[in-house]
Formats: structure tokens, C-alpha cells, sequence
């Protein structure tokens, strides 16, 4: 099983990198809305890459050719190696929500501050046709 999920994990490593090269022009203009969902996605996924890469392709490879080597990363790093991850994640929906601000218009902007800009439009119409 463990071949299945480092594979798997490594095909997703070059789905996220072929996703990220594909959006590159996004980067062009910096801090606009576009740019800071590019950012975010590309922090996102390098999230889920290195978590991929960490755990389900570097551990098992350890804990086969030095398990007591695989057991001391995993008991000492392997907490703080998911805190990274956390704020690698925390990273990217800060940038989710700049680019939600940065998609108000201008002169309502100032009215929502970062931490409540995922509440703009104060009205949302789920069906297109109402």
C-alpha cells in the first residue's frame, strides 16, 4: 500500500507543479486580485506537495532502509513538520481572502477590511434566473 500512496503522491506533485507552470502569467501583474490567487493556490499546493512528498514518499522509503532513523524524525519532527504545513495553508487562504478584497470595487473597499471581505456582497443570488 505503501507504493500506491507515494505513486499517488507523486503524480499529484506534477499535477500541482503542472497547474502552477500553466498560471504563471498570473504572476505578471503583482498584488491584484489575480496575483494573489495564483499566490495562494501556489502556496496551497505546495502545502499538499510537501506534505505529500514528506510523509507518504520520504517516510516509508525511511522507514524501510532506517527505520530507527524513521522513528526518531517521525517522534521529534514530525509535529513541527505539520505545523509548517499548517501555516503554509494559513499562508494561502490569507492570500484567498486579499484577492476576495482586492475583487470589491475600489470605493467599497475601505469598508471591508480583510478579515470580513468574505462577506462581501452582503447579498448573493444563487440561482441565476431569480
Amino acid at each position: 500500500m505503501a507504493q500506491v500512496i507515494g505513486a499517488l503522491a507523486i503524480i499529484n506533485t506534477i499535477g500541482y507543479l503542472a497547474v502552477i507552470w500553466a498560471f504563471r502569467a498570473s504572476f505578471r501583474e503583482l498584488k491584484s486580485a489575480t496575483w494573489w490567487f495564483a499566490m495562494g493556490f501556489a502556496i496551497l499546493a505546495g502545502a499538499i506537495i510537501a506534505r505529500g512528498l514528506w510523509w507518504d514518499v520520504s517516510m516509508p522509503l525511511l522507514r524501510l532502509w532506517a527505520p530507527e532513523a524513521a522513528a526518531w524524525w517521525t517522534e521529534h519532527v514530525g509535529r513541527y513538520i505539520n505545523i509548517l504545513f499548517s501555516l503554509m495553508k494559513m499562508a494561502a487562504f490569507y492570500c484567498a481572502l486579499k484577492c476576495r478584497q482586492m475583487l470589491i470595487p475600489e470605493d467599497e473597499r475601505h469598508l471591508w477590511p480583510l478579515w470580513k471581505a468574505w462577506l462581501h456582497p452582503t447579498k448573493i443570488r444563487l440561482l441565476p434566473w431569480r
